[in-house]
């Protein structure tokens, strides 16, 4: 008989985001060593998903998607009170009705999930021999003077750190475990809780294709997916092409960039692709969400990825673009000081640029153009190691372990 593994993931509700993918890749990893994985999810959850998984679609409420969305007067304050009531209401029943679970994987965890989950521990009848709970977000901010992540104690982060520390016995017995996905969180949440937090891969599915044509430095294609947003610098791209088209620069490259609509910039005017860009022969604009095979056929005709990010959102946050592009040996232009300096140092090849400095990435750009060919020879020869790191069977050895 199997051993059971219940995803929960009150986020998994549509084909945008990672979640769909990422689940799917553990789950089906997870089934070729032996167990049975149920998920339970949001209640709005598209028709595709629960044909690839076994769902329960039971929360009304996630939390991380609707964070922009009108609160309640108090909840601010109150908020993981009142969340935790609402996971309770839904998980309780729901882990009564089944079988104990060998393992519970929480993959988003927030502050607002911690009393739900320590009340499951401690008290539910039918508690799982074993929890995991996976955090992506940070506890600091990002200052641009040190270059270093700092922890405010404000009263969130000491409410955090109080309930997290309310898990230690069930640390110490070895029936839970708390995990991060990047070395700058691990050592944050280290040093709020004073407990231990393990170090898991993000998974990504397999993909296999010899990025290595001995290309020249002609015909590139330079790419930056994913929704454009300001924490991606996606207004630095969009500068950055500008002045280098502008200037008839690379006149052999091409330009694929991800953006289906504007974005709001802090000083409240909205970023949007020029004409100039959106009608210039260089740039291929993609418009909408990618499914999983558009997807893929893109990263396979990518010779060069743009990962601009601001570290004041993603210092110590995982880019599953970046792991894509170490695992396929797509070399790299990435910002210098956080998690993608990391990536790219032990898994991948590239060249940095400064935080959020625009003609340091039109520089950058001119530079892997006409080197092409030694980046991505580094890059291939790195990429086995990308590849068992990045699996998803080593997400499950680690997940289990």
């Amino acid at each position: 008989m199997s051993s059971k593994l219940l995803i929960v993931e009150e986020s998994l509700r549509d084909l945008q985001a990672h979640w769909f993918e990422y689940i799917k890749t553990i789950t089906r990893s997870a089934e070729t060593q032996g167990w049975f994985v149920e998920v339970a999810c949001h209640q709005d959850v598209v028709p595709e998903i629960s044909k690839e998984l076994k769902t329960f679609p039971i929360f009304r409420y996630a939390r991380y998607l609707d964070t922009g969305k009108k609160k309640l007067p108090g909840e601010n304050y109150y908020g993981f009170l009142l969340h935790s009531w609402r996971c309770l209401q839904v998980l309780w029943p729901l882990l009564k009705e089944k079988t104990t679970y060998e393992h519970i994987f929480v993959p988003t965890v927030l502050v607002h999930h911690l009393l739900a989950w320590w009340i499951i521990m401690t008290f539910h009848p039918n508690k799982p021999q074993h929890l995991t709970l996976f955090f992506v977000s940070t506890l600091g901010h990002w200052d641009s003077k040190s270059k270093k992540s700092v922890i405010s104690a404000t009263p969130l982060i000491k409410i955090q750190g109080f309930l997290l520390r309310l898990f230690s016995k069930h640390v110490e017995k070895g029936n839970l475990s708390l995990a991060v996905e990047t070395k700058g969180a691990k050592k944050e949440y280290e040093s709020l809780t004073n407990l231990p937090f393990k170090l898991f891969p993000h998974p990504v599915p397999p993909l296999e294709k010899d990025n290595f044509t001995g290309k020249d430095n002609h015909n590139l294609v330079f790419a930056c997916y994913g929704f454009a947003r300001y924490e991606k610098g996606s207004d630095i791209l969009k500068n950055s092409l500008e002045k280098l088209l502008k200037e008839a620069q690379l006149p052999h490259t091409k330009f694929c960039v991800q953006w289906l609509k504007g974005f709001n910039l802090p000083d409240g005017s909205i970023c949007e692709l020029s004409k100039f860009l959106t009608e210039n022969s260089q740039i291929e604009v993609i418009n909408r969400p990618l499914n999983s095979k558009e997807y893929q056929k893109l990263l396979y005709q990518t010779d060069c990825m743009i990962l601009p990010y601001r570290n004041s959102s993603y210092y110590a946050r995982v880019s599953r673009v970046a792991i894509e592009a170490a695992y396929l040996g797509i070399p790299m232009i990435y910002t210098k000081g956080g998690w993608l300096e990391e990536i790219v140092e032990e898994f991948g090849a590239g060249i940095s640029i400064q935080d959020e400095n625009r003609q340091d990435l039109s520089d950058k750009i001119k530079i892997m153009a006409n080197n092409y060919h030694d980046f991505s020879e580094k890059a291939q020869r790195k990429k086995l190691l990308a590849k068992k790191y990045f699996s998803g069977d080593n997400f499950i050895s680690l997940l289990f372990s």
